[in-house]
């Protein structure tokens, strides 16, 4: 190789170096986005039976979303602890200051209206004592798989939320129910005008993997309820049963089964259909 051959060579070498250098910081930082990208975790929270609230949707770190899940673990443990409504609506209060920090507020409502939201301190106490007092006089045979009038809290797969429409149709033939739906709704102080109804576990004309056979998705998962029936706890796979089976939730693709009425609290609606949430129920049945 001639001297000549060699300075062209060095030239052309030197040339790709450059390019390599410029090029390379591009690549590292697209793969890199693609990777932060990937790591992200997409969380929705949301107000359910209040008016005047939107949706807050946030992408957690994987390192935030781990860091909440075991707060909601850390979370049920101390509920376990608790045997009164009065020992558990701080950790509720707590709870709401928590989702705080991860920016899971329902859009529009800060600290202290979540925090009334949760505990049912918007709900109106007399015209609550006067269902309960219906409540005892028609549900004396109450069995261990329902509770009424309670606090709630859970974390379940398999779960969603409807609207007021069809909350309001679940309960017609409750006439309690009716009776504390319409003191809500015409009371101007109250900000509660319709209640939401949750639906645990769902059935499908689709079983796994497309066979064309009818399956049921049990909801797999925890429920912690302190209410007229006292504490109630489930744990593992669930289906709702607060209404008639031939009665359910339809999302467009799934039948979910009612497992919670009137419902006013918030909601964490983490990826796959696995919900954590907080609040106030009429009844709760799984």
């Amino acid at each position: 190789m001639n001297i000549d051959t060699e300075k062209k060579s060095l030239s052309i070498g030197i040339i790709l170096l450059f390019i390599g250098v410029a090029v390379a910081p591009s690549i590292n930082s697209s793969v890199v986005k693609t990777s932060t990208d990937n790591d992200l975790v997409e969380v929705t929270s949301q107000a359910c039976g209040i008016k005047g609230y939107g949706n807050t949707t946030v992408k957690l770190t994987r390192e935030q979303y781990n860091d909440l899940e075991q707060y909601m673990v850390e979370f049920r443990a101390r509920l376990n602890q608790t045997t009164t409504k009065e020992e558990a609506i701080p950790i509720f209060k707590e709870a709401v200051v928590e989702l705080n920090k991860y920016g899971l507020l329902p859009k529009g409502m800060n600290v202290e209206q979540a925090q009334n939201l949760v505990t049912g301190m918007y709900q109106n106490k007399n015209m609550l004592k006067f269902g309960e007092k219906l409540h005892y006089k028609s549900f004396l045979g109450v069995d261990n798989s329902s509770n009424y009038f309670c606090l709630i809290a859970g974390h379940t797969t398999t779960t969603i939320t409807c609207g007021p429409i069809l909350t309001l149709l679940n309960i017609l033939f409750n006439p309690i129910f009716i009776f504390l739906w319409m003191a809500t709704f015409l009371s101007n102080l109250c900000p509660i005008m319709f209640l939401s109804t949750v639906g645990i576990g769902c059935w499908s004309p689709m079983g796994p993997g497309g066979i064309a056979i009818p399956w049921v998705y049990y909801a797999t998962g925890w429920l912690y309820t302190n209410g007229l029936n006292g504490l109630k706890n489930w744990s593992g796979d669930m289906l709702g049963k607060a209404l008639s089976e031939d009665k359910t939730i339809n999302n467009g693709i799934y039948e979910f089964y009612p497992g919670i009425l009137g419902f006013s609290g918030i909601k964490i609606n983490l990826p796959f259909f696995d919900s954590f949430y907080l609040g106030h129920a009429f009844e709760v049945k799984v």
